[in-house]
């Protein structure tokens, strides 16, 4: 009995159809993307941070970051990061546009603490004081933080802080002006005697776990790993901007920008909100969303930018549905 060879062929065919779809099937297009960025580096000293023999702080980012990339990427999640040695310095900017170019859906800067008077102590995380940038970190801050206190660290909270018109910190407000939330994990304070027993007691392969639970928690709170987050529009930074400290700011868009002079300086600007018969807050964002707020859910949106001096200037720059989280209202 002869082979059939049209037989054969279309069985072939099949086959090779059948492993192409499932091929296909298998890649996820849209798949959670983080990047994460070890603080410092660099040759020598120059760009070790900061510096408690036997640690240097430029390592130990390297050694976390190194280890997270490896339980993250084990759940499933696509991992890069900026710097894979020590030798290595790319600049606030780089690591910024690196995260965009991979289409990161979070960049996740990883530290070590210290202060000049040697007297603090406890983890934290830093993120942009804009919109959906704010929600997205505060929410990845708050999960990473419930898992450090787990290993004995104190609780310092999700905080944000103003430049001259817009995030201080320089990774967080280029992250935003690409387009991607970014946080700054500071995991404990080297020069503090119990932070440092801790990190002594249970080394950058407990923090690593600790930040890959915490991590695994948000992104399977915002749809799981298959799943990128929702884009938001870039922070537009203001004329000069550079990555130095507070030398620069970023504005909203250019009309908040316009309307806070040349300089950035919102000093001169009175913002004031219109009230509803029963003495409630109507906003209006941005897009034209409006919401509305009793006065202590509005008291409560404003504490978070009591710090800075102006909270009407910059709640105005936020978006509704980002505010009807912040207070509770969905």
């Amino acid at each position: 009995m002869g082979i059939d060879k049209k037989l054969v062929s279309g069985i072939i065919r099949s086959t090779i159809l059948g492993l192409f779809l499932t091929l296909s099937i298998g890649v996820k297009a849209n798949a959670m993307t983080i990047v994460l960025d070890p603080g410092h580096g660099g040759y020598g000293t120059s760009g070790a941070g900061a510096i408690y023999p036997p640690y240097m702080e430029k390592s130990v980012n390297l050694s976390i970051a190194s280890q997270l990339k490896s339980e993250l990427e084990a759940a499933g999640i696509k991992t890069y990061m900026t710097r894979t040695s020590d030798s290595e310095a790319p600049s606030l900017e780089q690591r910024a546009a690196y995260a965009k170019s991979v289409n990161a859906d979070l960049l996740i800067s990883l530290h070590m603490n210290s202060s000049g008077a040697h007297d603090k102590f406890g983890s934290e995380v830093w993120t942009s004081m804009y919109g959906s940038y704010y929600s997205t970190g505060a929410s990845l801050g708050s999960s990473v933080l419930s898992q450090l206190t787990g290993l004995g660290f104190s609780s310092k909270g999700v905080k944000t802080k103003l430049g001259n018109s817009g995030d201080y910190y320089g990774i967080i407000r280029y992250g935003a002006a690409q387009g991607v939330p970014t946080v700054i994990i500071e995991h404990c304070f080297m020069d503090n005697a119990y932070d440092r027993s801790i990190l002594d007691a249970k080394g950058t392969g407990a923090l690593a776990h600790a930040d890959a639970a915490g991590i695994i928690n948000f992104v399977n709170s915002v749809g799981g790993a298959g799943a990128s987050l929702p884009k938001s529009s870039p922070v537009v930074l203001a004329e000069g901007a550079t990555s130095t400290g507070n030398t620069a700011g970023a504005a909203v868009n250019p009309t908040v920008k316009a309307n806070t002079g040349a300089g950035g300086s919102s000093a001169s600007v009175s913002v004031t909100f219109p009230k509803d018969a029963a003495g409630n807050i109507i906003y209006t964002d941005p897009q034209g969303n409006k919401g509305t707020y009793t006065p202590a859910q509005w008291n409560q949106l404003l504490s978070n930018w009591t710090y800075t001096g102006k909270p009407e200037y910059f709640i105005r720059q936020q978006r509704v549905s980002d505010l009807d989280k912040m207070c509770g209202k969905s």
